[in-house]
């Protein structure tokens, strides 16, 4: 116990007031443990800020719509700016080891420096849903034509990234530095190009660690919301925080708090109370850091877990009709498809992807959250080419929206049509029936509905439809 007693045995809560400022990994793994509760608030509160942000810009360029991703982050990057803000003034506190509640500190803060964070943030967001809508649009396009970007082309997006990495952290990073009184979003932006003349290094370093935090973010959005929940904001900030407080503190005089001196220990206390008031003393410092290893193991175990129970599938068929295709019989049809499917990916099992999208060219014979849901999935599908096998309902309504057909085939779409009739491996299937009203009085057959619906196959190389139709024999 000798270790554990020079660590935490000595007088007050186990911190000498004439201690040496810890550095580095010890610097960084002190704030945390101290400061863990005040952190995971404030990146609760930015993840709810940014929220909106993350919705409506990710929507835009899933759905490549230029002005509305612009205008997504033009209104969605103001609240955006704010959290961002919380989050890196929380971040300067506990490296100056500042005292006051966190949260009279935060609404401090935000009345000092709104005016500067509002604009920023819409700013930021908007530049980085723009460059987001390039690298997505720029990707589908060239997919399409089965190619891939060149190194150049990579090259050029990735250091426009950088250069925004940089700027939007070194003007965040001085916007929490800057004096109140003092706090304006231009003094921010000439205390960030001082900042990077003066210290290069630690500005690129720390911005590279902002970057690869958003860069995760983005990357696996919506998967990531679990991590961005716990860690996704406040430990890259806190990192690159770190990394930038030295010039900081050298440009604005930041004064670090030294810890107060404890109590003296009570000489009457048996050494088995001393053992539990170390105990004690160790838990105060570092409940944070046990916490966030017990969660940060989770996430671990639940990410394996994840990759090892997905199945991925061997073929995408889409079905888009404006009526509800009940789930018994959407596996049914599954089922079928996958009888002439092969395991093409070798995982030992025959995986078809069925993705029914309730759409209809008429909205009035849809509900609108189901329209607006199938219509969003449909777009990300046909985006991708997820699907190359596609039944459709309305399939004039389906062109007329989308250019899906004439894309692929010319002018003369139509005649490339396949009646689901005309292919017996799937018009003779029992795909059951579904009710047509309320109470459950009257039901249709799904293949009397299906009788009238066409099939486009749109790209075949993967042999599913020569299986059905027999072709590949």
């Amino acid at each position: 116990m000798s270790w554990f007693d020079s660590l935490y045995g000595r007088p007050g809560r186990g911190v000498d007031p004439h201690e040496p400022e810890k550095k580095g990994l010890a610097r960084f793994a002190q704030m945390v443990g101290r400061d863990f509760g005040q952190l995971i608030a404030t990146n609760f509160l930015t993840c709810l800020l940014i929220l909106p942000a993350a919705l409506g810009v990710s929507l835009g360029v899933i759905l490549l719509n230029f002005p509305l991703t612009l205008l997504a982050g033009l209104l969605t990057g103001l609240p955006a700016g704010i959290g961002l803000l919380l989050m890196a003034d929380c971040c300067l506190r506990s490296l100056c080891n500042d005292p006051s509640p966190w949260l009279d500190r935060a609404s401090r803060t935000i009345r000092s420096r709104w005016k500067a964070a509002l604009p920023l943030g819409s700013l930021t967001v908007t530049l980085l849903g723009g460059l987001s809508f390039v690298w997505a649009f720029l990707f589908a396009v060239l997919d399409q034509g089965g190619q891939y970007p060149g190194g150049a082309v990579l090259v050029f997006l990735g250091f426009d990234m950088l250069v925004l990495a940089v700027g939007g952290s070194l003007v965040l990073a001085v916007l929490t530095a800057l004096p109140a009184g003092q706090a304006s979003l231009g003094g921010a932006l000439r205390g960030a190009g001082h900042m990077l003349l003066l210290s290069p290094g630690r500005s690129l370093a720390g911005s590279g660690v902002i970057l690869a935090g958003v860069a995760v973010l983005i990357l696996f959005f919506p998967v990531s919301t679990f991590w961005a929940i716990l860690f996704g904001f406040w430990l890259p900030v806190l990192a690159a925080m770190q990394i930038f407080f030295p010039a900081l503190r050298r440009l604005y005089a930041l004064e670090v708090e030294a810890p107060e001196a404890g109590p003296e220990p009570d000489a009457s206390l048996t050494e088995k109370q001393k053992r539990a008031a170390r105990r004690a003393n160790w838990w105060h410092y570092h409940w944070g850091l046990v916490v966030a290893g017990v969660v940060l193991a989770a996430s671990v175990v639940y990410v394996i877990h994840g990759l090892n129970t997905t199945i991925d599938p061997d073929y995408s068929v889409a079905v888009v009709t404006a009526d509800t295709l009940p789930d018994a019989s959407a596996q049914r049809l599954q089922t079928v498809l996958e009888s002439y499917g092969q395991d093409r990916n070798r995982d030992g099992v025959v995986v078809v992807e069925l993705n029914v999208y309730t759409w209809s060219a008429d909205a009035s014979l849809t509900d609108m959250n189901s329209q607006m849901a199938g219509a969003t999935r449909m777009n990300t599908d046909l985006a991708n080419g997820a699907s190359g096998i596609w039944i459709l309902a309305d399939p004039a309504g389906f062109e007329a929206a989308y250019g899906a057909l004439s894309e692929a085939w010319g002018e003369d779409w139509e005649s490339r049509l396949i009646s689901w009739t005309d292919v017996p491996a799937l018009a003779q299937a029992d795909l059951g029936s579904y009710n047509t009203s309320a109470d459950g009085s009257t039901s249709q057959s799904v293949q009397e509905l299906f009788s009238r619906y066409k099939i486009a196959v749109l790209h075949g190389e993967d042999g599913l439809w020569d299986a059905i139709t027999g072709q590949d024999s």
